[in-house]
């Protein structure tokens, strides 16, 4: 082919976009038919049943002159886009909970099993930040552990399974998120911490699972030990070609995060950007934006190297990267429809092996467990806008399904409640047996005083985390906490199912409660 033609489809295969609807639109079926973008990221806004996501993923492949890379954020937890036709899954800090790593593994195999049929070829997991910091906005349960060791165990077991099932895993966000303040989506996330700490902590895991994880995502962190000027590790050569391929010996594929985040828009633009993550080293770049936006990101990448910018070494070096892991292009083995049958096969027994994960997860943080054997009992729960928290509808079936005939209340409040509906929600709860719900209590400070008013309030108290287990130092230590570490529906469902039917939790704390973060 005409050198300009073989330039244009090489830039193009570092690029993956992103569809606005739930439909392969003619926009994105040219880009991947004329090889100006190498693949596709799938979102929960693009998924409606699993017929319609099983011919869009056909489609996507049979229009790509590559075998295109078609990857997802199916972590589990907070951060899943197929639990609503495919098997949900626990967050990782709920698999390590367990303190199991077979449970990671089981969980790896059913998500890998399900996506490789899907023909979804690559899962942006498993995260391996250090959850570091309680203060976290973004990455909390999405992470395994506080402790970098652990992070270690759980990763592995989980990469070790996907590369099983022919999916390929993208271990994340180098070179650590977990400590910091900031949500990159939103601005540049910073870790302000000495070289040698860092290297002990956020590194270690990377480090760990250099020689194992066929592929890496850079996320928008700013090390300032490294860079002194504000610079995300996904444009930094330094940590990139420096730490990550020479001191950590890491030889993989290198993706960026998703370019549109703020992190990067706020100060760059997005074709800027995605010239710079290709100078810096990354191989993969998420644009998960518009056609015409990732359009212009290919055009700028193929000026900068016919202005000699860029060498095109760089280009084609990140080119045999991508095909050692996606290279040829492949026949699918089943159409579409079989594809569904054979999931819906699957199903029943894949959900029954993922609910004794989510069961033996459930954690007794503090005080006595306690079973729910009186049919009065009043539920209070945030009415938080992206999780529904439904542990009320769930307990009202488990009792009808032991035979009582439950008078169960639910009260929902505001995510972050001010004083007045704390002192209103403390006379509802008066000498009752409440069970209150909380989410991130130390980000929406106004739950920390409602656990305490409960807590005060109620005849009898169970405080249940959904997310993050710090919730529980907002009580005294005799009072009942538990932790589900996860915010799902399914999560939910498995606590009713351990409030009422089981005589105790069997988790264990992934992190360290030592501390008074969440109270400074």
């Amino acid at each position: 082919m005409p050198a300009d033609e073989s330039l244009e489809k090489a830039v193009g295969r570092l690029l993956v976009g992103r569809l606005s609807g739930k439909t392969l639109d003619a926009e994105y079926e040219q880009l991947l038919k004329d090889g100006t973008a190498g693949g596709i990221c799938i979102f929960k806004d693009n998924v409606e049943s699993l017929t319609q996501l099983s011919e869009l993923v056909a489609k996507i492949s049979r229009s790509s002159i590559f075998n295109p890379i078609i990857c997802v954020d199916q972590e589990g937890g907070a951060v899943q886009r197929f639990d609503d036709v495919l098997s949900p899954l626990p967050s990782l800090m709920a698999l390590a909970a367990t303190d199991n790593e077979k449970f990671a593994e089981t969980a790896a195999v059913v998500n890998g099993k399900q996506l490789r049929a899907l023909g979804v070829n690559c899962v942006l997991s498993p995260v391996v930040d250090v959850a570091s910091n309680p203060l976290n906005p973004i990455i909390g349960t999405r992470a395994f552990s506080c402790h970098a060791e652990k992070v270690s165990r759980f990763a592995k077991a989980m990469l070790e399974a996907f590369m099983q099932e022919g999916v390929v895993p993208v271990i994340k966000h180098f070179p650590g998120h977990g400590d910091t303040g900031q949500d990159s989506h939103s601005e540049l996330a910073v870790i302000d911490r000495a070289k040698q700490s860092v290297e002990e902590l956020e590194l270690k895991p990377f480090k760990n699972c250099a020689q194992l994880a066929p592929a890496l995502l850079a996320g928008h962190v700013w090390l300032t030990a490294y860079e002194k000027e504000p610079l995300p590790a996904t444009l930094s050569s330094k940590l990139l070609e420096g730490v990550l391929r020479k001191e950590l010996g890491f030889d993989g594929l290198i993706f960026t995060d998703d370019m549109m985040m703020k992190a990067i828009t706020n100060k760059y633009g997005l074709a800027e950007s995605a010239l710079l993550a290709v100078e810096a080293g990354c191989d993969v770049v998420l644009l998960c934006s518009s056609a015409a936006e990732l359009k212009n990101a290919h055009q700028h990448i193929i000026d900068a190297v016919r202005s000699g910018r860029l060498k095109e070494e760089r280009i084609q070096q990140a080119n045999e990267r991508i095909e050692k892991l996606f290279a040829n292009k492949e026949k699918p083995s089943i159409d579409p429809k079989s594809r569904v049958v054979q999931l819906k096969g699957w199903l029943a027994d894949d959900n029954a092996r993922i609910s004794s994960i989510y069961q033996s997860a459930i954690t007794l943080l503090q005080g006595k467990f306690q079973n729910i054997t009186d049919n009065r009992v009043t539920v209070i729960a945030p009415n938080h806008p992206r999780y529904p928290l439904p542990l009320g509808k769930f307990l009202q079936e488990q009792l009808k399904f032991s035979g009582m005939k439950p008078a169960l209340e639910e009260i929902r409040y505001t995510v972050d409640p001010g004083q007045t509906e704390i002192e209103t929600l403390s006379v509802q709860a008066k000498d009752k047996s409440v069970v209150l719900v909380t989410f991130r209590a130390g980000l929406n400070r106004g739950q920390l005083k409602l656990a305490k008013a409960m807590e005060q309030s109620a005849s009898n108290f169970i405080g249940i985390a959904a997310d993050i287990p710090y919730d529980c130092l907002a009580v005294p230590k005799s009072a009942t906490y538990m932790c589900t570490f996860d915010p799902s529906d399914k999560a939910m469902e498995e606590l009713a199912v351990m409030l009422v039917r089981r005589m105790g939790a069997t988790g264990k704390c992934p992190v360290a409660l030592e501390t008074d973060a969440i109270n400074s």
